[in-house]
């Protein structure tokens, strides 16, 4: 059995957001760029109200997805066609990188109790799926994908654990074999919302399937830790509860956008979702005290590592 929490430690809380790049109010949206005037500063209102709490941000280093949902309807309606094709606006390459933004970078990396992850080089693809940047591509184009997904954050300064959430969660199997040949300690791709909770329970909703929803685990013959995502704004206080009574790792999504053309992102950070998680935070802080590990993907990682 795996060995992926502290002794005397009942269960644990994580807690990540995607999607965070430099966009401001002033752009399309504002993703993180407004600093603490904007997104970034509620996250900090609950980390400051739970000083225990950690964050994952999942930061991506070039992000040129301008609308999620395709806008050129007329392509986007021609079958075959349409895949070929990015079907919405792109930002131009380097507007968003990070390396662009230094102010940005240096915020993320002096915000408290947060470390930075990958999620993804430009978080866009042609056809349908716009956000899902990681779908059919071979293990070579894979593999610059993620060098120049590399080579941005290290040029940009960012400091970061060596984790990634694939936009879309969806993670094929030729981007597994390249994060295992790059190195990486872990990928965060199966979010299940739904599956009941459960010891044997496995994830069967977005991304990789058949892991177990409520623990972390290695996947096989890819030496990377596999993380589930399995509470975000719409899953209740019950089904955290009852994550913890089976001894799991209550695994909390936010995404940083809330409103976008139009689309609304359930678990996006604003004022009512904050509020949510600072009334389950408090209840879980008084009702399990420290049988709590308050921890993040990169500290779970590191004490895999350490301790199998």
């Amino acid at each position: 059995m795996l060995n992926w929490k502290p002794p005397g430690k009942k269960a644990a809380i994580c807690f990540t957001i995607d999607d965070i790049h430099p966009a401001k109010s002033t752009d399309f949206y504002e993703a993180g760029g407004d600093l603490e005037k904007g997104a970034l500063g509620l996250v900090k209102w609950l980390l400051d109200r739970h000083p225990k709490l950690k964050v994952t941000l999942f930061t991506t280093a070039d992000w040129r997805e301008i609308s999620p949902v395709p806008t050129r309807k007329v392509l986007a309606s021609i079958p075959g066609l349409r895949e070929k094709f990015y079907l919405a606006r792109r930002w131009k390459k380097g507007t968003m990188n990070l390396e662009n933004h230094p102010e940005f970078v240096q915020f993320l990396n002096e915000m408290e109790r947060a470390e930075i992850a990958y999620h993804g080089l430009y978080h866009v693809h042609r056809g349908l799926k716009i956000p899902v940047e990681f779908q059919d591509q071979s293990e070579e184009e894979f593999k610059v994908i993620l060098d120049e997904m590399l080579r941005v954050f290290q040029s940009a300064g960012i400091e970061y654990v060596k984790g990634i959430c694939p936009p879309g969660w969806n993670a094929p199997g030729a981007l597994l074999d390249q994060l295992s040949k790059h190195d990486f300690d872990f990928v965060a791709s199966a979010r299940d919302i739904f599956t009941a909770i459960s010891k044997d329970a496995k994830t069967n909703m977005s991304g990789i399937k058949g892991e177990p929803l409520i623990y972390p685990s290695i996947l096989k013959n890819k030496k990377i830790i596999h993380f589930p995502t399995n509470f975000q704004a719409n899953s209740t206080m019950e089904r955290a509860k009852e994550i913890i009574t089976n001894e799991g790792l209550l695994s909390i999504k936010a995404h940083i956008v809330k409103y976008i053309f139009g689309y609304t992102a359930i678990d996006g950070v604003d004022e009512l979702y904050m509020n949510y998680l600072d009334v389950l935070l408090t209840n879980l802080e008084q009702e399990y005290g420290d049988d709590l590990w308050w921890t993040s993907m990169g500290e779970i990682s590191e004490h895999i590592k350490n301790n199998n």
